[in-house]
């Protein structure tokens, strides 16, 4: 009998897969924008039309908001119509997310079984079990996803997976000119969480109360993290609250505040460091000390450095932070009953950071790869922005690593003296080649270099064998100019070098 099920589950597929041997035609979505008008309606009438040839029960599409961090679902058939526009995800969460993430097709038969789910309660996903997502690109640039789901498991063919992105490359222009001309999250709640998203507001004290009056319980609770509160507030409750405590003005003059900040051209580096535009200056360091949102840091190498970010920053000079993603960050310390030290990591949550995935020049996700001697090591780059400056930070927790390669980023000043050099390896090497995704050639290094007058000799020696080995690399493979100076912050030799990469 279960031979016969099989060959009977073979030709149901195999009707169905028929069926939609033309998902969507370029005349079709001429006739739905016609009848639609606005580009929004086309999209919610094309969507509809997908999920009635695709014999889906759930058709929905996500658009990519303009930071490219974050998608908002702009579209449905199946879900509930009052989850567009508030129903939003970052692009490093959720299987949605990881369509985005990859930039190609990711077909699941049962969902739950996925490390990458998340349930979504507002939407009502509780009934589906099978997700098919594709790439909604248009001139090679991702523009957002579209996702088709189901009640029952279904195995997606090939065939299937083939016509969902020929439909999605049909509506990528109704889906870029929605992103263009039409809103699709309440302008609170965008400005929010635009202003979340920059580091900018931690020195900026108008900017921080907002959310502390917001919620001041959670907000302390929180760690004084906006982007994990906001992530906590339904948008009806958001509304509520910024009624009660009359916020709308004071949410739009912070965002025009800092609108007007990241877009001045009358700056002091506009008119003494304009010569390191197309150069700018590259700052590696093991640690950066931003904010306690963000725990990347130790203490006081860390605050300098984040420091000069910020000033850079104010100052608009052109300049880029390198450094790791460490998903444990620097250890807490606590006295025990006995009055003894004791030491605890806490694992970072990467959605509720003021982060977003790096992308290239290509249009897809930045990811580097070393060779070491005992084989090699990928690393994903995360931005951060703080300011008008990026900080880029490698994350060696990924896909494709040994177990022992994707723990390698995980602690801050942790493991012995063989994982420091391999985490000094990661940043210097690969955060030169992450600077090359990102356009940066040429540039001026800085290298802030490790707490050496308050470590064992082991890490001085560390730091001297990764310098050595580095510059003896670049300088077979690549060329560059360096000279010796001094770092008046850990008062030993550093280098700057000038090279291509």
């Amino acid at each position: 009998m279960d031979g016969y099920e099989n060959v009977a589950e073979d030709m149901e597929q195999a009707v169905r897969v028929d069926k939609v041997s033309n998902v969507l035609t370029l005349e079709e979505i001429a006739n739905l924008a016609a009848e639609g008008g606005q580009p929004a309606e086309t999209l919610m009438n094309v969507v509809a039309l997908i999920a009635k040839r695709f014999h889906t029960d759930v058709c929905s599409a996500y658009l990519l908001e303009p930071d490219r961090a974050n998608l908002v679902l702009a579209a449905t058939v199946g879900l509930r119509r009052e989850c567009i526009g508030s129903l939003r995800m970052a692009v490093h969460e959720g299987l949605t997310g990881l369509v985005a993430e990859l930039v190609r097709p990711v077909a699941v038969e049962q969902v739950k079984n996925h490390p990458r789910f998340k349930y979504f309660r507002d939407a009502g996903e509780d009934a589906y079990q099978s997700f098919l997502g594709v790439p909604l690109i248009e001139r090679g640039v991702l523009q957002g996803v579209l996702v088709v789901q189901t009640v029952e498991a279904r195995v997606f063919s090939d065939r299937e997976i083939r016509m969902l992105t020929e439909a999605a490359t049909q509506v990528a222009p109704v889906v870029s000119e929605a992103r263009t001309l039409d809103r699709f999250i309440a302008p609170l709640q965008e400005r929010l969480w635009a202003l979340a998203r920059n580091l900018w507001w931690s020195w900026d004290h108008n900017s921080s109360s907002l959310f502390l009056d917001l919620d001041p319980a959670r907000w302390s609770e929180l760690n004084h993290n906006p982007v994990a509160l906001l992530a906590e507030i339904p948008l009806s409750k958001l509304e509520t609250r910024a009624a009660e405590l009359m916020l709308h003005s004071r949410v739009n003059y912070a965002y025009r505040r800092m609108l007007e900040y990241l877009e001045a051209d009358r700056t002091w580096g506009a008119r003494h460091a304009g010569v390191l535009r197309p150069h700018p200056v590259a700052y590696f360091s093991a640690e950066f000390g931003l904010h306690e949102s963000l725990p990347v840091y130790s203490g006081g190498l860390g605050v300098l450095a984040g420091d000069h970010i910020k000033s850079a920053s104010d100052l608009d000079i052109p300049l880029v932070g390198i450094g790791l993603f460490y998903g444990q960050g620097y250890f807490r310390q606590r006295l025990d009953m006995g009055g003894w030290q004791r030491e605890e990591y806490l694992k970072t949550v990467v959605s509720q950071m003021a982060m977003e995935v790096a992308i290239g020049k290509d249009g897809r996700p930045v990811v580097v790869e070393i060779e070491t001697r005992s084989g090699r090591i990928l690393a994903k780059v995360w931005r951060v922005k703080v300011g008008r400056r990026d900080l880029l930070l490698l994350d060696s927790d990924v896909e494709g690593n040994a177990p022992e390669d994707r723990q390698l980023t995980s602690r801050l000043y942790g493991g012995d003296l063989r994982i420091r050099i391999r985490q000094e390896l990661l940043l210097g090497v690969g955060g030169l080649r992450a600077l090359k995704e990102q356009r940066c050639r040429e540039s001026p290094v800085k290298l802030c270099s490790p707490h050496t007058l308050r470590c064992p000799p082991a890490t001085t020696v560390s730091m001297r064998v990764w310098l050595r080995s580095t510059l003896d690399l670049f300088a077979r493979r690549l060329g560059f100019h360096r000279k010796a100076c001094w770092d008046s912050a850990a008062r030993i030799p550093t280098m700057r070098m000038n090279f291509s990469v």
